[in-house]
């Protein structure tokens, strides 16, 4: 009897946590958007990037804040922070801004490397902030390069 008692309280250990257990969750899209100067102080320069983040998940995303690192060419160039709240609908995306502070020293090495003709490498990582009990951050990644032409916009680059 006891033997029966103590495998009923494991099967239903089990089947309750498992109502209870985090859904996966996958990793948002990260495409970069509008970049506008805020302010430029000494050597620092303030920007906001729009993030377009989108949601690969069949739920949405209550997402609370974005933190960052940028990296061009391989060298550090800029992080940010984000404390928007922003509720990112299931299969869908949602604009980000997120202000970020840049060395005038990086963009002028960075400036320094476009001026060679070469493409732009670019790197972006780091965590979605969520406003849920179970899973409170969900990393991101994203890596591209841009190459110098023709591009729809007119900005001299188009991503590969």
């Amino acid at each position: 009897m006891r033997k029966l008692f103590s495998v009923t309280v494991l099967i239903l250990a089990v089947m309750l946590s498992g109502c209870v257990a985090p859904r996966s969750v996958k990793q948002p899209s990260i495409t970069l958007g509008n970049v506008r100067v805020l302010e430029t102080r000494g050597l620092i320069q303030r920007l906001q990037i729009d993030l377009l983040v989108g949601n690969p998940n069949d739920f949405d995303i209550p997402l609370t804040g974005l933190e960052f690192t940028m990296q061009l060419n391989g060298l550090d160039f800029a992080q940010g922070l984000s404390s928007e709240t922003v509720t990112i609908p299931r299969l869908g995306e949602a604009t980000v801004p997120v202000d970020v502070s840049v060395s005038l020293l990086a963009v002028f090495q960075q400036m320094q490397m476009a001026a060679s003709g070469q493409g732009v490498s670019y790197r972006i990582a780091g965590k979605a902030y969520l406003d849920h009990a179970l899973v409170s951050t969900v990393p991101f990644a994203k890596q591209g390069q841009l190459v110098p032409g023709d591009d729809p916009l007119g900005k001299g680059f188009k991503p590969l």
